[in-house]
């Protein structure tokens, strides 16, 4: 028997994986989308131009999808290169024992402190709004009567003498709104204070006022138009200023109690001998 005769220009063929064809069909497409958006609060013309390329676009890629060139065979990195799997770590991990810190500090303020904080700020925060109705000259009820006209239509089209008049239905809509306000803005803040440096003085009167009064400017146009237009912001940001420093201060007052009676680390079954 003789031996078969070997090619040595012969090598076994690579590996590949079956791979999409790469196309340009998504783009057309997210353009013909684009211009129907643009079309809508401008000029039809572009939407109906859009609908044509996105319908085009539907095509072009569908029909490229379902033919025998809508894959490509990639060859695989010889196996030399590729990436080494990963062996188990040596380390290992101390558990705590009692007594131990974790992540949070050794005593924080309780939610709580949070809510009375805010309760608290928020009565300060209609201290300052009503002096703004009286100094302005506009009435003790005005500030109220803006912040109910969020839930009450019929003040869209009040004047500024109509808005300083009493109304029950806004007394009643602007107390509910601004107590379920401060309560939600103080538990949020008393529940996020174990996670932040510093003083809460400093997060709740610096930090906390700014970020909020720049949403609240951001969104108020849509929220409550009738605020928007008639508001005196210098007065608005100096509520807002009022209310975080007090709930700081409240805070702050508030006697601390130990973290692990927020977060207790599961105790240890005890097996009887």
């Amino acid at each position: 028997m003789s031996d078969t005769p070997t090619n040595p220009d012969t090598s076994p063929p690579s590996e590949t994986i079956a791979m999409p064809r790469p196309t340009a069909w998504p783009m057309v497409l997210a353009a013909g989308v684009g211009l129907i958006a643009l079309g809508l609060p401008t000029n039809l013309v572009f939407s109906i131009v859009g609908l044509g390329i996105v319908i085009y676009a539907l095509y072009g890629w569908f029909g490229q999808l379902l033919t025998e060139e809508a894959e490509i065979e990639e060859p695989l990195v010889a196996p030399e290169l590729r990436a080494k799997p990963i062996g188990p770590s040596k380390k290992r991990v101390l558990m705590p024992t009692p007594g131990q810190r974790l992540e949070l500090p050794a005593k924080v303020h309780p939610y709580s402190a949070g809510v009375k904080g805010g309760l608290a700020g928020g009565a300060v925060m209609a201290v300052v709004a009503s002096l703004y109705g009286l100094l302005s000259g506009r009435g003790l009820w005005y500030p109220i009567n803006l912040l109910a006209a969020m839930i009450l239509p019929n003040f869209a089209d009040n004047t500024v003498v109509e808005l300083s008049q009493f109304s029950l239905a806004a007394l009643i809509i602007g107390v509910v709104l601004h107590a379920v306000t401060s309560l939600l803005v103080g538990l949020f803040f008393g529940v996020l204070l174990p996670t932040l440096p510093s003083s809460p003085v400093f997060w709740g009167g610096v930090v906390g006022p700014l970020l909020w009064s720049a949403g609240i400017y951001s969104f108020m146009g849509v929220l409550n138009p009738v605020m928007s237009e008639f508001v005196s912001w210098p007065w608005f940001i100096a509520s807002q200023f009022a209310f975080g420093i007090v709930m700081g201060l409240v805070v702050v007052r508030s006697e601390k109690i130990s973290a692990q009676s927020l977060t207790p680390l599961p105790e240890k079954e005890s097996t009887n001998a």
